[in-house]
């Protein structure tokens, strides 16, 4: 231990059963588990330890030490180091035979429609909704995940009573806007009213209404496919915490014993995991009556929109009925001395956390600190391109945006061959159905006055109309219409079109004919790129929908096409190019898509220059220079964050944006509106050029 320092060695030798580790970023934090686990090691020569990490690459990163450090040799056989899911997936394919994992959204899609028939066939409002074509099924998948996540127990919560005492639960850790979020969904599809707030302590009408129009066929849908082994990757977990549970329901004490049991049990990343991994975390800590370590920093809790709460981490005792000893790890050897130094004053606004006195290495240098403005999208691009072509080997840039529809600019402007870069896996958003759409209104847009059969005439423009509109014509409307254009017999998609004008049917739902043609008229006499871009972005309401959605579901990703339009104009692109960049777009990330797992990417950031992602992405990640885009007050925080609790996770999240920055920090903003960032004036302390 001769390389750690006092804090580390402190934690490494604490004579401690269970203890939190407070491990704020750069600490070292990898390396002091393992030591922790080398000092128990030594004290028995039979204990065996279950590390928990949070991601595959952090998995990765923690076996490569331990397989590469001569030290760390004795642990080899004695420490296992996994996911909680996949920790869950070999419990589940011991136990259960030919168990069928859905890992694409069609397959939950299918699992649905058949499995669940005889569940939903009972209930009208479910059924309509699978009846009904679109994304509704997958909706419904994705809430009876979260009910999951949020530790609603099918074999527990048997009741209204009981179902509303869960719910209890939840608010007071700070997770009603979880559950509203499903509220949400459900309404939008129909199958339940819409909430009604209670300032009373007794239930609300919405989620009485919740109870028994969706959660009583939860648990019976639950409980089917879980008969059936089929699992989602939600139920690589859910399903061991029933296991565990049942285990444990008739016996007290230990349920693990001889070479199978670990006596020490070891989770990473704990301020960000959620009520089924809290659960499923503590059944396996007391079947195994292992002591417990848990290891995080409440300042970096970002995954909230998974259901995660910082409370866990706050106040850890209240959750396992058991005490800890906390330890501190005080030293930031990633960051530069003002990094650290500013980054300390901006999340000190937080009430909700545990105040950490971090210093940085007394040798440690200071970063190079920027305000910069940039108004166009262009110009943040041509300083991004200089940044990353100056860049000297092993040297790295970053930019990171709050948002994914932020950063599908540089993606598009560097795809062909312009410059090499690495994306994060949630921006492999190309495939996503409006990017297929909009390459379909440039390639229309193209071929507008080329000769065509009436019949594929009529079924573009029926398609711009759908697409013109915020949903597409229904049917009674698309058939009437398509009626009247097939007896114009148009041999163009310009003819098609301008016949619009003339329709004499029965009014239309939502947009009327003359602004259905009005708005194709003006898209078909577009003469350039940039024209037909701001266009399409400013009249075509269909490539928008949902573009808030887009920044929790890749498959919601609206295309941020006046952005495109400025980098047509600036950079001199006619439709081609753009068609060809987005098709490079798409190849690249389908080749990511076929190539890669979960997170696994780690191994690759230090081998291009220029590196893509979110925030929420850039967590555990260096580089020698970074970039934060827009941060300008409505972006952080978010214009809808209101409350307390939303600010302050909007502050944790810019906290750990700044602090990947090892030499250079750029903070682009712009002119005039919106103001600076309120952050940005917490982290310098002042606003300066």
């Amino acid at each position: 231990m001769t390389n750690l320092d006092q804090s580390q060695i402190e934690f490494c030798q604490s004579k401690a059963k269970n203890i939190r580790l407070l491990a704020p970023a750069g600490c070292g934090k990898t390396i002091s588990l393992l030591y922790r686990c080398l000092e128990l090691a030594s004290q028995s020569q039979n204990s065996r330890f279950l590390i928990i990490a949070f991601t595959n690459s952090a998995v990765a990163e923690l076996r490569h030490r331990l397989e590469s450090e001569a030290e760390l040799q004795p642990l080899l056989d004695r420490v296992n180091v996994s996911t909680l899911n996949a920790w869950g997936w070999r419990r589940i394919r011991n136990h259960r035979r030919n168990a069928n994992l859905l890992d694409s959204r069609n397959d939950k899609y299918y699992a649905f429609r058949n499995q669940l028939r005889p569940v939903y066939s009972r209930n009208e409002l479910i059924e309509s909704v699978v009846n009904k074509p679109g994304s509704g099924v997958q909706m419904l998948m994705d809430v009876m995940d979260s009910m999951k996540m949020m530790g609603f127990d099918h074999t527990r919560d048997t009741n209204f009573e009981l179902f509303s005492a869960h719910m209890d639960y939840l608010v007071d850790q700070d997770l009603e806007w979880k559950f509203q979020e499903q509220i949400d969904i459900l309404a939008k599809l129909k199958i339940i009213g819409l909430p009604k707030h209670s300032k009373h302590d007794t239930p609300s009408p919405s989620r009485r209404s919740f109870y028994n129009r969706f959660f009583v066929f939860w648990r019976e849908a639950t409980e089917r496919l879980l008969e059936e082994h089929t699992f989602t990757f939600t139920d690589q977990k859910y399903w061991p915490y029933l296991d565990l549970k049942i285990q444990g329901a008739s016996t007290v004490g230990p349920q693990v014993h001889g070479a199978a049991r670990y006596h020490h049990v070891m989770v990473d990343e704990f301020q960000d995991i959620n009520p089924l991994d809290l659960s499923l975390i503590k059944l396996i800590a007391e079947r195994n009556d292992a002591s417990l370590t848990i290891v995080g920093d409440d300042d970096q809790a970002i995954f909230e929109w998974r259901g995660a709460t910082p409370k866990f981490i706050l106040s850890p005792s209240d959750y396992f009925g058991v005490g800890f000893t906390d330890h501190l790890l005080e030293v930031n050897y990633r960051s530069p001395r003002n990094i650290v130094d500013f980054s300390q004053r901006l999340i000190a606004h937080n009430e909700q956390r545990v105040a950490k006195p971090v210093v940085p290495v007394e040798s440690s240098p200071n970063a190079i600190v920027e305000l910069k403005q940039m108004d166009h999208i262009h110009e943040q691009l041509e300083f991004v391109l200089d940044l990353a072509n100056r860049a000297a080997p092993l040297e790295s840039v970053a930019v990171i945006g709050k948002f994914r529809r932020q950063l599908v600019p540089f993606q598009i402007y560097f795809s062909p061959d312009t410059l090499p870069f690495q994306t994060a896996v949630d921006l492999d958003v190309f495939n996503s159905k409006a990017f297929d759409d909009l390459v379909k209104v440039l390639v229309i847009w193209k071929k507008r006055f080329e000769p065509v059969r009436p019949r594929e005439a009529v079924q573009k423009t029926l398609w711009l109309c759908g697409l013109i509109r915020r949903r597409p014509l229904g049917k009674a409307d698309f058939q009437k219409l398509r009626k009247f254009l097939m007896g114009r017999k148009p041999t163009t998609i310009v003819e098609s079109v301008s016949a619009l004008k003339n329709y004499s049917g029965k009014k239309l739902s939502g947009k009327s004919h003359k602004k259905l043609y009005g708005i194709g008229f003006q898209y078909l006499a577009c003469v350039s790129l940039p024209e037909l871009l701001t266009v399409v972005g400013e009249q075509f309401d269909g490539l928008q929908f949902d573009s808030e959605k887009a920044d929790e579901d890749v498959f919601f990703t609206g295309p941020p096409l006046l952005q495109l339009a400025s980098i047509a104009q600036n950079g001199q692109l006619d439709v081609d190019d753009m068609i060809d960049r987005i098709e490079a777009a798409q190849e690249l990330a389908q080749r990511r898509d076929e190539g890669s797992n979960d997170d696994s990417d780690a191994g690759a950031w230090v081998e291009c220059p220029l590196h893509l992602m979110t925030a929420v992405r850039a967590k555990g990640k260096e580089f020698s220079t970074v970039v934060v885009l827009d941060v300008v007050d409505g972006v952080w925080p978010h214009k809808n964050a209101l409350s307390d609790r939303q600010i302050e996770a909007e502050r944790r999240l810019f906290y750990v944006a700044v602090t990947r920055a090892k030499e250079r920090l750029v903070l682009v903003t712009s002119s005039g509106s919106p103001a600076v960032s309120p952050f940005v004036r917490e982290f310098l302390g002042h606003c300066r050029g």
